[in-house]
């Protein structure tokens, strides 16, 4: 059974963060994974995406987007490392175009930041959420009004992290139009732990996209199946007579 995001939240309008360590970090070295249709595959970080039919994908690194294009030599540029970029169908050029990514965080370069594991521990969320909202508050996926902070457990303990929030760009989707118009967005930056790192799935998009993209995207584990609702349980192993 699917369990979903557990209702309490936390929502803060400030983006003063605890002190961050140092942004050396080995990320860059990390498998880049391949892709196959609408899913990218990951054997070092033990997971699989999948991604909306017709969206596209970006896995060439050399034509990523900077995760931070203000600060290039922040932490949130140095620390992690894009997997695949993915961008919704019909795009127009000069308009805006929903986009979402899957990046896998260095935990090294955030002393202190400890996974929540229990809903209890309210400071421990807050602390980990500042963490990772001071470094990341200049990227696409994070509102500048603040983020409310949603917490989901598995089963098996494995714990889902989700902060979402909205913007409105000055900006129109679809065909050219004589001047542009306000667009509501959504902003949503979502994580686990997998092998040693932290996986985060992140997306701007207006509400078709970003219906679809919780809908759609699904993040495989071992141990179970992530979605913006939170988990599903792991569909079981192959067996070597079932091939």
């Amino acid at each position: 059974m699917r369990s979903l995001l557990i209702a309490a939240t936390l929502t803060f309008f400030t983006l003063e963060c605890f002190g961050q360590g140092s942004s050396k970090s080995n990320i860059s070295q990390l498998s880049n994974g391949t892709l196959s249709g609408n899913v990218y595959t990951n054997d070092a970080l033990g997971l699989s995406y999948e991604f909306p039919k017709g969206w596209t994908p970006i896995v060439d690194s050399k034509h990523f987007p900077p995760v931070d294009s203000r600060k290039p030599d922040g932490i949130a540029n140095q620390c992690s490392k894009v997997l695949v970029w993915i961008q919704a169908p019909g795009k127009v050029e000069g308009r805006f175009s929903s986009i979402a990514t899957l990046l896998a965080i260095d935990p090294g370069c955030f002393p202190g930041a400890v996974f929540p594991k229990s809903l209890s521990d309210k400071g421990k969320i807050n602390k980990f959420a500042d963490k990772i909202i001071k470094p990341y508050a200049n990227t696409p996926f994070f509102s500048p009004y603040g983020a409310t902070v949603s917490i989901a457990f598995s089963p098996k303990g494995r714990a889902m992290m989700r902060l979402t929030g909205g913007v409105i760009l000055n900006a129109i989707e679809g065909r050219p139009a004589p001047a542009k118009e306000p667009l509501n967005a959504n902003t949503s930056f979502a994580l686990t732990e997998s092998n040693g790192y932290w996986i985060a799935w992140a997306y701007l998009a207006d509400e078709p996209s970003a219906n679809e993209l919780r809908n759609d995207v699904k993040i495989s584990f071992e141990d179970a199946v992530v979605t913006d609702e939170g988990f599903q349980p792991a569909p079981p192993p192959v067996s070597a007579a079932g091939k």
